[in-house]
C-alpha cells in the first residue's frame, strides 16, 4: 500500500508541475497565445520521464483566468484514486472528466495497462499550484528542456489557407530535404519542441510525432536515413539528430527524454517506397515549387542553426551563427510570403549587391537561378557580386541554393577572387570553407594571392598562406609572384610576410628579371635590402642584360645605387647597349657622382682583381629548366661549355622499346593528397617518403635508397599531391663555375636542407655493349636495374646541369631511382636529392664509386681536396674500403 502512495504522490506531483510549468510559460499580457511547449521536468526515475504530460492545449480566457486541459498518461490503477486527491485538494485545478484507453507499454513504472487521464481545470492564473518545496525555480532552470511531440495547439488562423492545407512535414535523408504533400485532416498544430514552429501535419506524420520520431532540434522527421536512436522504455524509441543533442555541462542528452545520450545508438533505416501512402488531396494542383523551396530553405537553416548549440561541431561551409540567426530573421519576415510580383532574374544580381537578404531570399524561393549571368556588367554572377561586396549571409544562401563556387566572369575570376581583391576578410574565409579553390587563374594568370598582394590586403594574404602555402610562388602570365607585385606596390609588410613564409627570390618573370630589379624600378631600398638578405642575386641580368644597379641608375634612385654599391655590385657590367651603371644615369647628378667615384676605386684594384668572375651565359637550359642556371668563370679564359646539346628529359638515339602503355602502369584511386598508407603508389615505394615539402625524411636509408614511384598519369589524384616531386623538374637554384682543379663543378646558391631534390642525371639512354665501343666514357651513369639487359645514361653529347657535377669522397648527394610516366623497371630515373644540409655557395657532388676510380686512377686522381679523400694521389695504390656501392 505504501508503495502505491508513493507512485500516487509521484503522478500528482507530476501534473502539478505540469501545470507550473504552462504557467511560467505564458506572457501576463497576451491574452490570445497558444501554449506549444513546456519546461524540463524532475526524472525521479527512466520511466518517470516518458509518464510525463503527454498533450496540453489551452486558451487564456480573461484577464488573470485560465481553461487548461492536461493529458497524462498513468496506470490504470491508479487514475481513479488520483481523480479523487485532484478533486478533493483545495489548492488543485477541479477535475471534470477522465477518460481510460487501455495501451500496453513495456516501459510504464508497474508494467500495467496505462490510462491517458484528461484533466479540465478552471481557475485563476494568481492562485499557483502547490508545488513540491524541493522543486524551486533554479531547478526548473538548470533542467534540459524535453520535447513536446504529443502535445497539440490550436490552429490560431481559424480555416486552413491554401498554403496550410498540405502536411508541413519535413524529412531529410542523406542531406536531401524533402516535403510531405498529403492533405491534412485536422487543424491542430504539433511541434517537437518550443523551438521549432508549430506544425500542421498528415495522419501519417501526426502518427510518427506522437511515436518521437520527428528531432526537437531541428524539427526534421527521422524516418529514413541516419539518425540517433534513444531507447530507454524498451519498445519506444526517441529519434533525433547527432548534432541536436540537448548539452547541459558539456554531457550529452536525448532531446526528447533528457537520458543520458551516450547510451544512443546510430542506426540506419533505408529509404521506402516513394510513392505516397495517402493520395495528394488534389493531384491537379501540386505543391508549389516557390512553397517547397522556402520550406527547404528554412528546414536546412533551422538544422545548421541548431548545430552550432555543440562546440564539437564546427561545420565548414557554414557562416557564423550571428549570421544565421540574421538569415532566420529575414525568413520570418513578412514581406517574404507569396507574392504574385514577379521580377527579372537581374533583380537577384542587383539584390545581392545590395546586401538586400529578404529580397534575394524571395527570389531564390521564386526560382530565379542563382548562377545567372548579368550581361553588360562583365558576365558576373550574383555570388561575385556579393563576395565583392562582402556580403557573407548572402553569400551563404546563394551557395545553399546552388551557386556554383567557380563560375567565372568575363575575366576568368571567382567570386573567392572578388572577395580578396575588395578585403573582406570574413567572406574569403567562409568561401574557403565552402571549397572555394586557391588556385585558379584568371585570364591574366593572377590567383587570389596576386590580387590580394598587388592591392596590400595582408590579412587576405596571410590566410590565404595558411591554407594554400604551396602557391606562394605560382606565376602569373608575365611571369610575376606575388611578391613581385607586393614589391612594385611597395608594400613592406607583405614582402616582409611573404619572405617569411618561403617566397623564392631568384625567380625570374617572361624578360628574367628577379625580385631584384622591381625593387630597383620602384627605388624602395628597405624591399631591396630584405631581398639581399634572402640571398637575392645582386649581379643577375635581364634579357637586356640590364642588372638591378642599372635599373636604379636608370631612375635615379641614389638609396639602392648605395646599397647596391655596398654589396659589391660591379659598376662596370655592361648590358647588350655596351652601356654601364655609368652610362645610364643623369650626367652630374648625385647619382651620377657616386657611381663614378665607386669605378675609379675599382679600376684603382683591377690589377690584383685581373681574374674577377664573369658571367658567361645568363642560363646554360635555354629557358628549358623552370630556374635559370647561370655560367660563370672566375679562374681562366674557358668560355661557356658548348660540345653538348641541353635536355631536360633522357633521350633514345635508337629503339629500346620502353614500355610507356598507360594501361600497364600502376595506379591509385586517391582523392586526397596521396599520403596515406592506402596509396597504391606509396605501396609501390614501401610508403609515401616524400613530406609535405617535397623532401625525404631524415630517416631515409642513404647506403640502399629504395625504389621511389611517384603517382602518375593513370592516377585520380590531382596534378599538385605530395607523391610528385622529380616530375615537377628542377627547383633548386644552381649555378655552373669555373673550379680550381676540377674544371668545370656544380654550387647552390641557396640553403638547402636535407632531402631536397636537386636535379636528375639526363642523357642518351644507351645498352650496355653500346657504351662499351664509345670511347668517352666519363659521362657514363650504369643504370642498376637488376632487371635484364644493362643499361647506361651517357650525357657526353645530351645531358643537363648534372653531367657537370663531380666528384665528393664526402657527398652531400644521394642518388635515387624513381619512376613517374612509366613503370619499366629496366629504366629507371637517376634523380639527386641532398643527403645532409647544403650552405649556399657550396658545391654539390655525389660518391662516383671505387669501380669508376679503379678504372680511371691510371689517368688522374681525386681533387675533391676532403681530409678523408680515398682517391687522391697519396691512396691511388691503396685498397678501396669496403662497403661502397657502385654506380
Amino acid at each position: 500500500m505504501s508503495n502505491q502512495n508513493t507512485e500516487l504522490d509521484y503522478y500528482l506531483k507530476r501534473l502539478q508541475y505540469v501545470f507550473t510549468g504552462y504557467q511560467s510559460s505564458q506572457p501576463r499580457t497576451d491574452s490570445s497565445r497558444s501554449f506549444g511547449g513546456r519546461l524540463g521536468s524532475p526524472r525521479p526515475s527512466a520511466a518517470a520521464s516518458h509518464c510525463a504530460a503527454g498533450q496540453q492545449s489551452s486558451m487564456i480566457t480573461g484577464r488573470g483566468r485560465y481553461s487548461l486541459t492536461l493529458q497524462t498518461e498513468i496506470p490504470l490503477a491508479l487514475a481513479s484514486q488520483l481523480s479523487v486527491q485532484i478533486q478533493s485538494n483545495q489548492r488543485q485545478p477541479r477535475a471534470q472528466n477522465i477518460v481510460a484507453v487501455g495501451e500496453r507499454e513495456a516501459g510504464c513504472p508497474t508494467g500495467q495497462f496505462l490510462c491517458v487521464m484528461c484533466v479540465e481545470i478552471m481557475g485563476f492564473v494568481c492562485a499557483g499550484v502547490a508545488v513540491d518545496a524541493e522543486l524551486t525555480e533554479t531547478d526548473l532552470a538548470e533542467e534540459l528542456p524535453l520535447c513536446c511531440c504529443r502535445m497539440e495547439t490550436p490552429h490560431s488562423g481559424g480555416s486552413l489557407s491554401t498554403m496550410d492545407q498540405t502536411c508541413m512535414a519535413m524529412e531529410s535523408v542523406d542531406g536531401m530535404l524533402s516535403r510531405c504533400q498529403r492533405r491534412v485532416v485536422k487543424q491542430e498544430m504539433m511541434r517537437p519542441s518550443n523551438t521549432v514552429h508549430l506544425l500542421v501535419l498528415c495522419e501519417d506524420h501526426r502518427a510518427g510525432m506522437v511515436k518521437h520520431h520527428c528531432c526537437p532540434g531541428c524539427g526534421l522527421f527521422c524516418r529514413a536515413g541516419t539518425f540517433m536512436e534513444c531507447r530507454p522504455y524498451g519498445s519506444i524509441s526517441h529519434r533525433f539528430h547527432r548534432d541536436c543533442a540537448s548539452i547541459l555541462k558539456d554531457l550529452r542528452f536525448c532531446p526528447h527524454c533528457g537520458e543520458d545520450a551516450s547510451g544512443a545508438k546510430e542506426v540506419t533505416v533505408s529509404m521506402a517506397d516513394p510513392s505516397p501512402s495517402v493520395p495528394r488531396s488534389n493531384p491537379g494542383q501540386p505543391l508549389g515549387a516557390e512553397t517547397r523551396l522556402f520550406s527547404s530553405y528554412r528546414a536546412a537553416l533551422l538544422l545548421s542553426l541548431s548545430r552550432l548549440k555543440s562546440e564539437a561541431v564546427c561545420a565548414a561551409d557554414r557562416p557564423p551563427k550571428e549570421s544565421l540567426e540574421s538569415i532566420l530573421m529575414a525568413l520570418d519576415d513578412e514581406n517574404l510570403k507569396p507574392k504574385k510580383v514577379k521580377y527579372p532574374t537581374r533583380q537577384l544580381y542587383i539584390s545581392a549587391k545590395q546586401g538586400e537578404l529578404q529580397k534575394v531570399i524571395r527570389l531564390l524561393v521564386d526560382g530565379k537561378d542563382p548562377n545567372f549571368l548579368m550581361e553588360g556588367h562583365n558576365k558576373v554572377t550574383p555570388l561575385h557580386a556579393a563576395a565583392a561586396e562582402g556580403h557573407q549571409e548572402i553569400c551563404h544562401m546563394l551557395v545553399q541554393a546552388g551557386a556554383n563556387l567557380e563560375m567565372f566572369d568575363e575575366e576568368q575570376r571567382t567570386p573567392l577572387m572578388a572577395a580578396c581583391e575588395n578585403n573582406h576578410l570574413d567572406t574569403v574565409k567562409y568561401m574557403l570553407r565552402a571549397g572555394a579553390a586557391v588556385s585558379h587563374k584568371d585570364i591574366m594568370g593572377f590567383t587570389c594571392l596576386h590580387l590580394a598582394a598587388k592591392l596590400g590586403h595582408y590579412d587576405i594574404v596571410h590566410h590565404l598562406l595558411s591554407k594554400a602555402s604551396k602557391y606562394i610562388n605560382c606565376q602569373d602570365n608575365g611571369g610575376w609572384t606575388p611578391i613581385t607585385w607586393a614589391i612594385e606596390y611597395k608594400h613592406k609588410e607583405l614582402v616582409h610576410l611573404l619572405l617569411a613564409r618561403g617566397a623564392d627570390v631568384n625567380i625570374r618573370d617572361k624578360e628574367e628579371n628577379v625580385c631584384l630589379h622591381w625593387a630597383a624600378l620602384s627605388g624602395c631600398d628597405d624591399i631591396a635590402q630584405a631581398l639581399l638578405e634572402a640571398r637575392c642575386d645582386l649581379n643577375a641580368v635581364n634579357v637586356h642584360s640590364d642588372s638591378a644597379l642599372h635599373v636604379a641608375a636608370r631612375e635615379n634612385h641614389l638609396e639602392c645605387v648605395m646599397l647596391f654599391l655596398s654589396r659589391g655590385a660591379d659598376v662596370n657590367q655592361k648590358n647588350k647597349e655596351g652601356e654601364t651603371a655609368l652610362d645610364c644615369c643623369v650626367y652630374g647628378s648625385k647619382v651620377w657622382t657616386a657611381l663614378n667615384t665607386n669605378k675609379k676605386l675599382t679600376d684603382a684594384r683591377r690589377g690584383r682583381d685581373c681574374h674577377g668572375e664573369k658571367v658567361l651565359s645568363r642560363d646554360i637550359s635555354r629557358g628549358y629548366e623552370a630556374v635559370p642556371i647561370t655560367c660563370v668563370n672566375g679562374v681562366d679564359s674557358e668560355p661557356s661549355p658548348d660540345n653538348f646539346k641541353y635536355i631536360p628529359d633522357s633521350c633514345v638515339t635508337s629503339p629500346l622499346n620502353i614500355d610507356k602503355d598507360i594501361t600497364h602502369l600502376q595506379h591509385c584511386s586517391c582523392t586526397d593528397d596521396c599520403s596515406s598508407s592506402t596509396c597504391m603508389c606509396g605501396q609501390l615505394s614501401l610508403r609515401c617518403w616524400y613530406d609535405s615539402e617535397g623532401r625525404l625524411p631524415l630517416d631515409f636509408c642513404q647506403r640502399e635508397p629504395p625504389v621511389l614511384f611517384e603517382c602518375n598519369h593513370a592516377c585520380s589524384c590531382w596534378r599538385t599531391c605530395r607523391n610528385r616531386v622529380v616530375q615537377n623538374g628542377l627547383r633548386a637554384r644552381l649555378q655552373l663555375f669555373r673550379t680550381q682543379k676540377m674544371g668545370w663543378g656544380v654550387r647552390t646558391m641557396q640553403d638547402i636542407p636535407q632531402g631536397t631534390f636537386i636535379c636528375e642525371y639526363v642523357g642518351e639512354i644507351v645498352t650496355d655493349a653500346e657504351a662499351d665501343k664509345r670511347e668517352n666514357d666519363s659521362f657514363l651513369f650504369t643504370l642498376d636495374n637488376k632487371v635484364g639487359d644493362a643499361h647506361c645514361i651517357d650525357a657526353r653529347l645530351f645531358g643537363n646541369i648534372g653531367r657537370f657535377i663531380n666528384h665528393l669522397c664526402e657527398p652531400n648527394l644521394l642518388a635515387v631511382r624513381v619512376f613517374t610516366m612509366h613503370q619499366d623497371l629496366r629504366f629507371p630515373r637517376i634523380a639527386f636529392f641532398s643527403s645532409r644540409p647544403i650552405k649556399a655557395g657550396d658545391q654539390i657532388g655525389f660518391d662516383y664509386g671505387d669501380h669508376y676510380w679503379r678504372v680511371k686512377s691510371k689517368y688522374f686522381s681525386c681533387q675533391c681536396g676532403s681530409l678523408k679523400c680515398r682517391h687522391s694521389a697519396g691512396r691511388a695504390s691503396e685498397t678501396p674500403e669496403q662497403g661502397e656501392c657502385e654506380v
